[in-house]
């Protein structure tokens, strides 16, 4: 009977051990694709301003909004007038898209207008007329960051499938980080104890254990709201429209955002947008992010100003104006009319899951919990590798797998930047010359996977080319721009500073990296041939007895 018992609690921990190991290892390389790129993306407007050397300048707070929005109400067809929102580029255009809203030719709702680029002069810098989802894909300015932010919400994949597998990733990485959690039968112990080989060196497995512990909490986090993301907007929404609103995604829109949706279109003189905007200003201590003003000069005219999270709050702020005389209305949920639970939790999603919540400093720590995210999933792929290889030969080629995908994923990421820098110079599409820079450095990197023998010398040479890349990549954005550190120092551009150092930083880590594999290589060497000396002089020892 107590064999049985015994038994028990082993059979559980091992179908939990093969729970854990093949969650992770069925979709590894692609969670590691998806968390590494949503490191990246907890970045996404400081690589905006990075890539275009440039910093917002509160143009909303400091341009005479209302004197550019009159002269160009007044040359816009007034089918568009329906609804304007108004946002800083990363250029240093204050960007205006008066539009009504259709579908698109995928049967999606969409907005659909005229968009104006007005630079610091108050002059139209560019005008294109078009669906929103179109202009902003061809938008250079975001051509970067919007990329990298693709790849990691929808792997850059057609939607709604890059949805849908992101979505099914985020579930196998919450099954693993749970299963992880279960499995640590002592759980502060394994926050704290690495210990030793007889060389000195850290164990790996105890590093993995170590990083895995400290990370569970986030991982489950993140696999939770991405999941959600996912999900929602490829299930959610759709399922949504259909059931409640018979299909009418524009109705549901509407009761989601709390409009009304027949409004009065009787002609009425609007109130000051820049009075509204310096209100707005006051009562958040912050510039707004982007306004949506609504039936401008008609008797039903609105106007919201939405934040991102302020210094100790963690949700958005969207501030509601009666655009007729300018009184403040109210401070909206970010869903309905009213507060709720709902309401709370969707304007929490969003922060927790990209770290916006407490400015820079917590972006900081997410990109240090993604990285130890990032390293818990390489060394269990290579802990499991080698522990097959050791069984079977044939398990090499996963150990040339996890190689292609670890160091390659960086690469083309990398060279994704510097089609956009080089591109850009050349006056050339930065919106095709981003992603297809990435694919053309896959494809280099898919061949050195298969050409290359060794795996030690593959994993060098692609960590010598990140290396490399690393190093060109601040160089080629001052060559591109002429902003250096002088002017980011006087201007308080810390965006562009901590992206160029990290970069330095990342340099310096993989030559180092480089340098220890060649260390190892090196001692290998020696104690080979140690070993065949003593044997030698072993063998002729026994001779000349």
């Amino acid at each position: 009977m107590s064999n049985v018992t015994e038994s028990q609690p082993r059979s559980k921990a091992k179908a939990l051990l093969n729970l854990h190991s093949w969650s992770g290892i069925a979709l590894g390389i692609l969670l590691y694709a998806v968390i590494f790129t949503g490191t990246v993306a907890v970045v996404s407007d400081e690589v905006g301003e990075w890539s275009n050397s440039n910093q917002h300048q509160q143009l909303l707070a400091t341009q005479n909004v209302d004197e550019v929005l009159s002269k160009l109400a007044a040359q816009t067809n007034s089918d568009y007038l329906e609804e304007i929102s108004a946002y800083e580029d990363h250029r240093q255009n204050l960007v205006f898209f008066f539009h009504t809203h259709k579908q698109n030719p995928d049967g999606d709702m969409d907005e659909y207008g005229v968009q104006y680029k007005v630079n610091a002069n108050g002059n139209i810098a560019q005008q294109q007329e078009g669906f929103g989802s179109d202009i902003y894909a061809q938008d250079d300015s975001y051509a970067l960051s919007r990329f990298l932010v693709s790849i990691h919400t929808e792997l850059h994949l057609p939607a709604p499938w890059g949805l849908i597998l992101t979505g099914i990733l985020g579930l196998a990485m919450l099954i693993a980080a749970v299963s992880g959690f279960m499995m640590h039968r002592h759980l502060f112990t394994d926050l704290f104890t690495i210990r030793k080989q007889r060389d000195g060196k850290s164990l790996k497995r105890d590093s993995h254990t170590v990083a895995g512990t400290w990370s569970i909490p986030f991982a489950i986090l993140l696999a939770f709201t991405g999941s959600f993301f996912s999900f929602a907007t490829a299930f959610g929404l759709p399922a949504m429209a259909v059931v409640a609103f018979g299909g009418d995604q524009e109705a549901m829109m509407h009761t989601l955002v709390g409009e009304q949706q027949h409004k009065s279109e009787a002609p009425q003189p609007s109130a000051s947008v820049d009075t509204m905007l310096s209100d707005a200003v006051s009562r958040q201590s912050a510039v707004p992010t982007f306004i949506a003003i609504s039936h401008w000069g008609t008797e039903s005219a609105s106007m919201m100003a939405f934040f991102m999270p302020s210094d100790g709050e963690v949700g958005f702020a969207q501030l509601v104006y009666n655009a007729t005389n300018g009184d403040f209305v109210e401070s909206k949920p970010q869903v309905g009319t009213v507060p709720s639970a709902g309401s709370v939790i969707m304007s929490l999603i969003y922060p927790v899951h990209f770290g916006t919540f407490a400015g820079f400093m917590s972006k900081i720590i997410w990109i240090s919990l993604g990285v130890a995210s990032c390293y818990v999933i390489v060394t269990g792929l290579q802990l499991y590798a080698f522990r097959n290889e050791k069984q079977a030969s044939g398990w090499r080629w996963f150990s040339r797998l996890c190689v292609w995908g670890f160091c390659g994923l960086p690469l083309c990421s990398l060279s994704s930047a510097l089609g956009f820098f080089v591109s850009g110079a050349l006056v050339a599409n930065q919106s095709v010359w981003t992603p297809l820079a990435f694919v053309l450095a896959a494809a280099m990197v898919s061949i050195l996977a298969l050409t290359v023998k060794s795996i030690v010398r593959l994993q060098n040479l692609l960590l010598a080319a990140n290396g490399l890349l690393c190093l060109l990549l601040p160089v080629t954005r001052y060559l591109t721009s002429e902003f250096g550190w002088l002017q980011a120092i006087e201007q308080g551009n810390v965006s562009l500073m901590f992206i160029d150092a990290v970069l330095l930083l990342c340099s310096g880590w993989c030559f180092h990296r480089i340098y220890v594999s060649s260390e190892a290589q090196q001692s290998n060497t020696n104690d080979a041939d140690a070993i065949v000396h003593d044997e030698s002089l072993n063998d002729t020892a026994g001779v000349a007895k």
